[in-house]
């Protein structure tokens, strides 16, 4: 067939004649059909361009198709159905008891519903096969399974249509495709060319094909439509204009209510939305979005999805993998990425996406909504660090136990080879007082892997935590250089808490050293803070519950931790400082003597911005009560 040329044929049907005839002779060209009709929705009175909630009946008004057969239908065509039944030309007849009873023809059924659908945009209702697809009812009637076109995709909608026998005996019809004609009737194409219809599983063998033809069909009607619209003269013409008229108003109105409806939902939605071109650059965006983004929503459109990426070397699926599981799937629901805030922080998404394809089945738009989930991530990392460090703590205590065990005859038999051995052998002496101090070490760090623990009972007083931090601090000022400057800002009225005093200083001193090593190197400022806080339901500090605590702040501007130094900070023996500077279990001890104190620390750092160490006691109950 050669191409049809869509331009040409709308001129000629603003020429003179009758511009639905036309439609049928190129319909017929389009699709190599063997039959064409037009059939028109009416009354009693038989008037055409009736609305379509007055139609209670049908009616053939035109006809064509190929060869002899085709001259014969064109011009007898309306009497032959007529007087051979073989369409329901009545949407209702009367039955043996003169009552009116629903005549469920192919016609009829497509009359009645054809508005409807096209109404929720479907354009074409078809079926590929009717001659193997069918399945009989009654002797009169069989079932036809139908598929819809709507301009973009063939879909197979939940609908089976009654088809008089009769009439597919008649024309011998192996295939059906039906358009509405707004106002009119239904444009009806019968035994298209079956290598168009062929079928395969998974679709069409020649869906592209078949979709274009459908859309030069869609063409016609509209075309078709509207000169014969604008032929009709008179009392008659200028009501179904002045129809036109209120329905286009109806609908501009209701299409200005339903976009501030959309307008509305869209920008308050509780979630982010994006749309994405396929070159990945944003060309929509709600409020949202704006606010997880940091950017306003000028600075977002425009801007690639790219940009707002945080590659972090594959520990979450990438643009790339996004974009060919969408290909594949369509969709994409709850997929976990980093984002880059404006402030250059990194914030952690959850991202659902879908793709939204053209007629060819191209991805023209991708559709995205982001939660921010970095508050639950950070929760999840903090209790997968608890997990780890309760795993650590009772391996530590074995360790420790057996370490204690060892010691003890050692240090004993060192004890009593001292207290034996002569003055006149002051070598030995040397080496046994080395072997005593050397086991004498080594139980105190058995002694500390078992604080780690919560295995070392702990002697709790009652006690003024701002004496517990200027004691520290006094003893700080006599080892730290003058190049550490120390800002204190401490709360007297903090309440009493009931700890350790001599576990609470190791972690003072700790956290002091800690900041000392940081700085050691160049000048710097020890920050130090303490006071009293609420931790209530919507602030809540994973694992702490509600309450009052005393809260401590021990800040340094060294050079900061990097992430994945960070992570392990409080493991065992990890450290990242020289040799004889430390043995990398100082802050493991101190999140041991914390926890034992049902208290919490947490650590914040950015590479040369310093570091922030945070901690917090229960504050006692009995010195709540007597405040109160």
């Amino acid at each position: 067939m050669t191409k049809i040329d869509i331009d040409q044929i709308e001129k000629d049907f603003f020429k003179r004649g009758n511009p639905l005839k036309k439609l049928l002779k190129t319909a017929l060209e389009v699709f190599q059909a063997e039959q064409v009709g037009v059939l028109y929705g009416t009354n009693a009175s038989n008037v055409k361009f009736l609305p379509t909630g007055d139609w209670d009946r049908g009616a053939m008004d035109m006809l064509d198709g190929k060869g002899l057969k085709g001259k014969i239908l064109k011009y007898f065509g309306t009497t032959i159905v007529k007087l051979r039944k073989l369409s329901p030309v009545y949407f209702f007849k009367k039955g043996k008891t003169d009552q009116m009873e629903d005549n469920d023809g192919i016609i009829a059924y497509m009359l009645r519903t054809c508005d409807g659908y096209h109404k929720q945009g479907i354009s074409i209702l078809f079926s590929p096969d009717i001659s193997t697809s069918i399945y009989k009812g009654n002797d009169q009637y069989g079932y036809v399974p139908f598929f819809s076109y709507n301009g973009t995709i063939i879909s197979e909608p939940d609908i089976k249509v009654k088809v008089d026998l009769n009439i597919i005996k008649h024309f011998q019809a192996k295939n059906y495709v039906s358009i509405y004609i707004p106002d009119y009737g239904i444009l009806v194409v019968i035994t298209a060319d079956p290598d168009l219809m062929d079928r395969i599983e998974s679709g069409f063998v020649r869906e592209k094909e078949l979709k274009e033809k459908f859309d030069i069909l869609i063409r016609l009607v509209e075309i078709a439509s509207l000169a014969a619209l604008g032929r009709l003269k008179g009392r008659r013409g200028a009501h179904l204009l002045l129809r036109k008229e209120q329905q286009l108003r109806q609908t501009s109105l209701e299409l200005v209510e339903n976009e501030k409806k959309y307008r509305d939902l869209y920008e308050n939605a509780p979630i982010a939305y994006f749309s994405v071109d396929p070159q990945r650059v944003i060309t929509k965006c709600n409020h949202n979005a704006s606010k997880l983004s940091g950017y306003g929503k000028e600075e977002l459109t425009g801007l690639s999805i790219m940009d707002l990426y945080v590659n972090d070397d594959g520990e979450t699926i990438t643009p790339d993998q996004v974009r060919s599981i969408l290909e594949q799937d369509g969709s994409m629901r709850d997929v976990e990425m980093k984002f880059k805030h404006k402030n250059q922080e990194n914030i952690w998404v959850s991202i659902s996406l879908d793709a939204v394809r053209n007629k060819f089945d191209e991805i023209v738009e991708t559709r995205v909504m982001a939660v921010d989930i970095s508050k639950r991530k950070g929760l999840e990392k903090q209790l997968l660090q608890a997990q780890k460090m309760e795993a650590i703590g009772i391996l530590a205590k074995g360790i420790a136990h057996d370490f204690n065990n060892i010691l003890a005859p050692i240090s004993g038999y060192a004890e009593m080879l001292l207290m034996d051995i002569d003055d006149k052998e002051p070598k030995r002496r040397e080496h046994l007082q080395s072997i005593y101090d050397c086991a004498l070490s080594a139980k105190g760090l058995a002694n500390q892997m078992l604080t780690f623990s919560e295995q070392k009972d702990n002697e709790f007083k009652l006690l003024q935590p701002n004496v517990l931090v200027q004691d520290a601090l006094a003893l700080a000022r006599s080892f730290l250089p003058a190049t550490i400057e120390i800002r204190e800002k401490i709360n007297e009225k903090c309440s009493l808490l009931m700890v350790d005093p001599m576990q609470v200083h190791q972690v003072l001193m700790n956290l002091i050293s800690n900041a000392y090593h940081a700085m050691e190197e160049k000048r710097g400022v020890l920050d130090v803070l303490l006071d009293e806080i609420m931790i209530k339901e919507d602030n809540m500090i994973f694992p702490l519950k509600p309450g009052i605590y005393v809260y401590l702040r021990i800040a340094d501007t060294g050079p900061g931790i990097p992430p994945a130094v960070l992570e392990r900070i409080f493991d065992p023996f990890f450290t990242t400082k020289k040799n004889g500077k430390g043995s990398g279990i100082g802050l493991s001890v101190v999140h041991g003597i914390i926890q034992s104190h049902k208290g919490y620390i947490n650590v914040k750092s950015k590479e040369g911005e310093g570091t922030c160490f945070e901690v917090y006691f229960p504050v006692y109950i009995r010195d709540i009560l007597d405040k109160h």
